[in-house]
């Protein structure tokens, strides 16, 4: 098959056809800061010659390969094993597509169920799927499968549930003029006096984040209960990280689980692609979007592996299918796998704990540096947690320019968040690391 670039006059009539005049006015919704005018590339120049240029346009950008990295807030700075990139990109694995043909695709969906059985071990759920887009989407599916469930039409969310995930679920919900509300949060963490008045027999689900946007900890055993007294179902979405140390979904009794996998071995990349973690109790299996995938026996006994349960819109259900979701993440999936078997248990709550030693380390140097405000000390968290800077836009350009990437702006979610940074630690941040942190922003800070 060749490729056949496009030409001026077919660029025209695919302008035309959007009704734009220009690529200009395609991308003017784009603010002026966030483009960039000085990178072009040279007409009529060697492959050489381009491929220097390119490579010096992407050297313009700054991520956690060259700077340290306190960035969460959903994306976090895990270390990668080498070996994950050495596998993934077997041709086998890079190049192939949805296993439709079962029979033909053993080696992927052997992968697929062993991703579908370390995740349902470690939410302490009965199945999993074989992943979707991401967490955010993830949730708002979960809530399309409660009301499936439950025929019911009101959804309830905790205020605290990471604001992009709230966009989303407002995607989903409104243009089927669904019902949903938020429960108020309190100090920090969820007003549970709040959710006992909205949390009633109407109600198909309750969502709640944990660690929430903030990074604190709820008090799941507490929502679980006051959920429970009602018929609504319960869903939890929860760091996947967090589980090597924290309770997992499963033992306060969640019914749907999910969560971002990007933790698992994915790199920040810029901010995706990301991976979703969507898990359930056995009885609603038949109800879960996605696929799911089954071990079985051959004719002589030997093992294989098929696609099965494909409630899907392009299978067999058509206007009924469980969702829209057709795909799922495989290569993020395949290095989410390969991580956790080359980390193994012990290795895996290693990372956690580490995580959590780190985040904890952290705050305690940032507590002893006066114009820092360590905001709601005294609530749980596991390892990112948010502090308050005078003047913080000129305190965080100025530990950019040192080699530092300090956290999350959390104004760009809401005027209340005013001067507030969300800070977040994992296992690659030494107490070495640290405290050359903490020695930079002193030398910036007075």
């Amino acid at each position: 098959m060749k490729y056949i670039p496009s030409g001026d006059d077919d660029r025209k009539k695919m302008l035309n056809q959007m009704n734009v005049k220009s690529f200009e006015d395609l991308i003017k919704h784009i603010p002026e800061n966030l483009k960039n005018r000085k990178s072009h590339i040279d007409k009529g120049i060697s492959e050489y010659e381009l491929m220097k240029q390119a490579k010096k346009i992407a050297a313009e950008n700054r991520g956690t390969a060259s700077m340290m990295s306190f960035m969460g807030c959903g994306v976090y700075d895990h270390y990668i094993p080498p070996a994950i990139r050495h596998i993934v990109l077997r041709p086998e694995f890079y190049t192939a597509y949805t296993p439709y043909q079962a029979e033909v695709s053993q080696g992927t969906l052997q992968v697929i169920y062993e991703f579908q059985s370390m995740i349902s071990e470690m939410y302490g759920i009965d199945v999993s799927n074989a992943s979707m887009y991401d967490g955010s989407t993830a949730t708002a599916e979960a809530c399309h499968m409660a009301m499936d469930i439950t025929r019911k039409k009101k959804i309830v969310l905790s205020d605290l549930i990471h604001p992009i995930i709230k966009e989303v679920i407002n995607t989903y919900l409104t243009g089927q003029n669904i019902e949903y509300q938020f429960v108020k949060s309190k100090n920090g963490l969820l007003d549970t006096d709040d959710l006992r008045k909205k949390v009633d027999n109407e109600t198909a689900a309750f969502v709640v984040q944990t660690p929430n946007f903030l990074g604190f900890i709820e008090n799941m055993d507490e929502v679980s209960v006051i959920v429970k007294e009602t018929k609504a179902l319960f869903i939890v979405n929860q760091n996947p990280m967090s589980l090597g140390i924290l309770k997992s979904p499963g033992f306060y009794n969640a019914d749907i689980a999910v969560g971002e996998a990007q933790v698992l071995g994915i790199s920040q990349a810029f901010g995706g692609p990301l991976l979703g973690i969507f898990t359930c109790r056995k009885e609603y299996a038949r109800k879960m979007p996605g696929r799911i995938i089954g071990k079985t026996t051959d004719t002589k006994g030997r093992n294989g592996y098929v696609m099965t349960m494909q409630t899907r819109e392009q299978h067999i259900r058509r206007e009924k299918a469980t969702s829209n979701i057709c795909t799922n993440e495989g290569l993020c999936l395949l290095m989410s796998t390969i991580y956790l078997e080359l980390l193994g248990k012990n290795g895996f709550y290693q990372v956690s704990k580490d995580s959590a030693l780190s985040a904890h380390y952290l705050r305690e140097q940032l507590n002893e540096i006066e114009d820092i405000e360590i905001m709601l000390p005294e609530n749980d968290f596991y390892n990112e947690f948010p502090v308050k800077i005078s003047n913080l836009e000129k305190v965080y350009s100025s530990m950019k320019d040192n080699g530092f990437l300090m956290g999350v702006k959390l104004e760009r979610f809401g005027d209340e968040y005013k001067d507030m940074l969300l800070i977040a630690s994992t296992e690659k941040r030494s107490k070495e690391d640290i405290n050359k942190f903490i020695k930079a922003l002193r030398g910036v800070i007075k």
